[in-house]
């Protein structure tokens, strides 16, 4: 039963990560098109559209991933873990759908994010 509980918090982790990502990816991607909407006096617009509405969808489903992780695991172990596998996702996935740049300090930023997680999991 240990193994299985293991097996099933480190396959919500990944859920986390991936909706988490995808959801700001596809939110990102549909910042470029669709109709406009405005709210307080113009300041705040973004362009709703398919993209959008699904990032958001995505985007909920991940909080509410989130709010479980939180719920199971010390906030100062889920907290960096989930934060860095995000940032290195979007990171990468910005890259090939963007065509952002890889500089040698954000692959540096990259490398210290590994090492703070390879670090962190050396307690659990």
């Amino acid at each position: 039963m240990f193994i299985y509980n293991m097996l099933v918090s480190k396959i919500i982790i990944a859920a986390y990560v991936l909706t988490a990502s995808l959801s700001l990816l596809i939110l990102k991607w549909g910042t470029n098109s669709g109709l406009p909407v405005s709210y307080i006096n113009s300041k705040l617009q973004f362009n709703l559209n398919a993209y959008t509405i699904a990032g958001l969808t995505l985007y909920g489903l991940s909080f509410m991933l989130y709010v479980y992780l939180i719920s199971k695991y010390d906030l100062g172990y889920i907290i960096p873990l989930a934060a860095g596998f995000v940032y290195i996702l979007i990171f990468v996935g910005s890259f090939f759908v963007f065509k952002e740049s890889f500089t040698t300090i954000k692959i540096s930023a990259i490398a210290l994010i590994l090492f703070g997680i390879v670090l962190l999991n050396l307690d659990k």
